[in-house]
């Protein structure tokens, strides 16, 4: 089976804009072959990047199309050492982790398989997700907690909140937490990003006032560089500290690991890909750390994919979810994963990723730019 053709959809950020949140723009990459089967998958886009990451898909594409479909971890060893030589970073491995989902797919697809039974078979009947109720709007927290309210109305039982962004002071974020644990039924857990906003000394405060009110999760309270200042609040409480969103391979995870810095690490799917993540998992369960997959991506392929990896990691801590995505990705994508009313989707028996995509749709969106974001001067 040959690759005849690699296509690229960039999807505007105006397609997942809402009363919530301004939308985010996605990367679609489709893998076709010359037996009619193809592979759909996604890149990460950091803000403003869609076009660079989508260039990048291109030029890898030039190598594979033409060519049989390779094995997956040979496109993954020839795109870093033949292509990049090995001249990686964030952006480079997104555009691999968008190729290489689609091969995926389609490998999941050739074999009638779902792509979790390729990584090893599920471990369980249903993958755990929690609610991301991040808004990138200037909103009161009155506002975040009745939106975490309806997200756990809507079925989802841990949800996670950004009480120190823009800027917001440590005792002011602490009293919106106190808010809305009083605000949540008990049986809803709530998770805490700090965005990498505080120090060392600020965090412990935050870890200390989170242990007593019942808050277990810390992700990201100092930048991710920052091994001994995670290693000593990883080692300090009952609080998980979680951390790895920014990461984009292998071999900074296993620094985490190597410093004991984190609790759970939090991979994103479509920046380290499949493989990586299933890899960075085992590596994680041998150290009695967990894996939570970071999706700040559509709720199509890149939630397909991060569903199939949750399916097959025994460690796994959960999968993010964004609502605020899930109109945007209807308009061109059905996930034919069934969630729950109790935060988790059932696995999807269908081949490959489990998804179905309007190719029309996508060649039809109207490209323009996000509005521009605030530059400090």
């Amino acid at each position: 089976m040959k690759i005849t053709k690699i296509n690229t959809y960039v999807v505007p950020a105006h397609v997942s804009d809402s009363d919530w949140a301004f939308g985010k723009a996605f990367v679609l990459v489709k893998v076709e072959t010359d037996e009619s089967l193809s592979g759909w998958g996604e890149a990460y886009v950091p803000n403003d990047c869609e076009l660079a990451v989508a260039a990048l898909v291109d030029a890898l594409a030039r190598y594979l199309e033409g060519n049989d479909v390779p094995q997956i971890a040979q496109f993954r060893h020839n795109a870093v050492h033949s292509f990049a030589t090995l001249q990686t970073g964030l952006h480079f491995s997104c555009a691999v982790a968008g190729i290489e989902t689609a091969l995926w797919d389609l490998q999941g697809k050739a074999q009638a398989q779902p792509v979790y039974q390729l990584l090893g078979g599920a471990c369980r009947e249903a993958v755990p997700v929690y609610a991301n109720c991040h808004a990138n709007k200037d909103l009161p927290f009155e506002d975040v907690i009745d939106y975490a309210r309806g997200q756990h109305e809507a079925g989802f039982n841990r949800v996670k909140v950004y009480p120190f962004w823009n800027d917001t002071g440590i005792d002011e974020g602490l009293t919106h937490l106190r808010q809305l644990r009083e605000s949540l039924p008990a049986e809803c857990d709530i998770l805490v990003d700090a965005w990498r906003a505080l120090d060392y000394e600020s965090a412990k405060t935050v870890l200390n006032t989170l242990e007593a009110i019942g808050i277990r999760w810390l992700e990201d309270p100092v930048p991710t560089e920052y091994f001994q200042s995670l290693a000593r609040l990883a080692e300090s409480g009952s609080v998980d500290i979680v951390t790895g969103e920014t990461l984009s391979d292998e071999a900074g995870f296993s620094q985490l690991l190597n410093h004991r810095a984190a609790d759970i690490l939090n991979p994103d799917i479509a920046c380290v890909g499949l493989s990586a993540i299933t890899s960075v998992a085992a590596s994680a369960r041998a150290a009695s750390c967990k894996v939570a997959i970071h999706n700040f991506n559509s709720m199509g392929p890149a939630l397909a994919a991060s569903l199939s990896a949750g399916a097959a990691i025994e460690n796994l801590a959960g999968v993010e979810y964004f609502s605020r995505f899930k109109a945007g990705t209807e308009a061109f994508c059905r996930l034919n994963w069934q969630q729950t009313q109790n935060g988790s989707f059932t696995l999807s028996e269908e081949p490959g990723l489990g998804i179905s995509v309007d190719e029309s749709i996508l060649a039809d969106f109207d490209y323009r730019p996000a509005a521009k974001r605030p530059w400090p001067g």
